[in-house]
């Protein structure tokens, strides 16, 4: 062993010894197996998570309509940068995936490819998870990527989007070709416009 790591002679290293050998008190042992646990379900939501939306690029890519709006709770919330809608029919679903089959055709797109970012449990029956959707044609970008943020529920044994918020300044819903924008709104944004938009207007 170096003298620059003996224990004897380094006072870093005896330091870090010491702190390896000092018992821990119960508050931080609680407190390290509540991160690991933390960190596994954390690990399982994001596991799941991309399996769905990795569903959603399938559905797009083969425009099975009947899956992909099985992959949607009607009615089901769709928030972009100043517009909250509701969807309360298959209708507006399926309008969707005729505009993303229109824009694959268009710019050639052979590949819609969704990369999860993070994801998380916040319920039993919940997960709220952001991911990139890239659309592709021989590898190449076509178009600006879309970030998203996805809220999907498990309803009668499957996972499905009860709400999506996407970074585009389009003003409504459907829309005829996406329009990027730069961020995503926070929840916590889209709850305080959407308190302001239900509340009575002042006299």
């Amino acid at each position: 062993m170096s003298a620059t790591h003996n224990p004897h002679t380094d006072p870093i290293a005896a330091a870090e010894d010491e702190a390896l050998l000092r018992p821990r008190s119960p508050a931080v042992i609680q407190m390290e197996k509540d991160a690991l646990e933390e960190q596994v379900r954390e690990s399982e939501a994001l596991h799941i998570y991309q399996d769905f939306i990795d569903s959603m690029s399938e559905c797009n890519m083969s425009r099975d309509l009947d899956a992909w709006c099985d992959l949607h709770s009607v009615p089901y919330m769709v928030h972009l940068d100043d517009l909250d809608s509701i969807v309360k029919s298959h209708d507006e679903t399926r309008q969707f995936l005729e505009m993303l089959t229109e824009l694959s055709e268009e710019h050639g797109i052979d590949q819609i490819t969704r990369i999860g970012d993070s994801a998380k449990r916040i319920g039993r029956d919940q997960i709220e998870g952001y991911h990139t959707c890239y659309l592709l044609s021989n590898g190449n970008e076509v178009l600006e990527p879309v970030d998203s943020r996805l809220r999907i529920q498990k309803i009668r044994g499957r996972w499905r989007i009860v709400d999506v918020t996407n970074n585009l300044s389009n003003q409504k819903y459907p829309y005829v070709r996406p329009q990027v924008s730069d961020g995503l709104q926070t929840s916590h944004a889209i709850e305080s416009r959407m308190k302001r938009s239900h509340s009575p207007k002042s006299s």
